[in-house]
């Protein structure tokens, strides 16, 4: 089975130690990592990678040969800053579609729409400076970007404060405030929170997490933090409820992942550099 011009968005490895770490662990590697140089399209401009439909069809591209050899397990590097809510849901889908056991390496830092991917996992690989981050939707509106979460939290606190004011009586600057919240937009940035807590249940819920765990994790990641830049390191995480493992307790394949990740990382690129390994091959 072949994914054709799709293929060029992928490589395989060729680090001998990689390749290797793979055989013995009779696992697959995938490495999604965004390099940390951004793309320059001109002389003045230059783009940050997001995940997308490039990374989509990267990582089908990469599904569709690991099942040509029956592998099922799978051991993801994830370093990227996010992008993309529906590409994030679509990729860590597709991966716990056609792996039964996801190991997930978070070197560095794994946010926003990274993150749905990382809590896809089994479990999470972190260490001392490893994050993840809330994922409460950031959304361009007009020519700026706008918080789903602040916006509905705006609404409501104005609400609480004044809902048994008589309008003549709420100070011009809150009723201006009030005025100025669009109810159509309110209502969609309502239902887009609400679908990212949904593709955050499902996949916990198809990572073996209990169901009512999983509800719990997901609208704390949504709704339970103070910004969408909050750190979530390894002791948070763990609070949160993920079944999140420290660094030391695998110390030779840490060391393996973070030398993968400086392959790759001050090389740049439009997307993120997607590499695999397959065992056997």
């Amino acid at each position: 089975m072949s994914s054709g011009v799709f293929e060029g968005l992928i490589r395989e490895e060729d680090n001998k130690e990689i390749i290797e770490f793979g055989k013995s662990e009779d696992a697959a590697l995938l490495a999604i990592i965004a390099p940390h140089v951004p793309y320059r399209v001109s002389p003045e401009r230059v783009v940050s990678v997001e995940l997308g439909d490039a990374e989509e069809f990267a990582v089908e591209a990469f599904i569709l040969r690991a099942k040509e050899i029956g592998v099922k397990k799978l051991y993801l590097l994830i370093h990227s800053p996010g992008g993309g809510v529906s590409s994030a849901y679509i990729i860590a889908k597709a991966l716990r579609k056609n792996f039964e056991y996801l190991r997930v390496y978070v070197p560095q830092v794994a946010a926003s729409g990274a993150t749905l991917i990382a809590i896809s996992g089994n479990e999470i690989i972190m260490g001392e400076i490893s994050r993840l981050s809330p994922i409460d939707v950031l959304m361009w509106s007009g020519d700026r970007i706008k918080s789903a979460l602040a916006l509905l939290r705006s609404f409501y606190k104005l609400e609480e404060k004044y809902e048994r004011t008589p309008p003549q009586d709420i100070p011009y600057p809150s009723r201006h405030l009030i005025e100025s919240i669009d109810p159509e937009e309110l209502e969609r940035m309502t239902g887009i929170l609400r679908e990212v807590e949904t593709y955050a249940m499902d996949l916990l819920t198809k990572a073996g997490y209990p169901s009512d765990k999983a509800k719990s994790i997901a609208e704390k990641l949504v709704y339970g933090f103070h910004s969408h830049y909050e750190v979530i390191d390894y002791e948070k995480a763990g609070k949160l409820g993920l079944n999140v493992k420290w660094y030391e307790d695998y110390r030779e394949d840490w060391v393996k992942i973070k030398r993968w990740l400086g392959k790759y990382i001050l090389e740049e690129s439009p997307i993120h550099h997607v590499v695999y390994v397959l065992p056997g091959r």
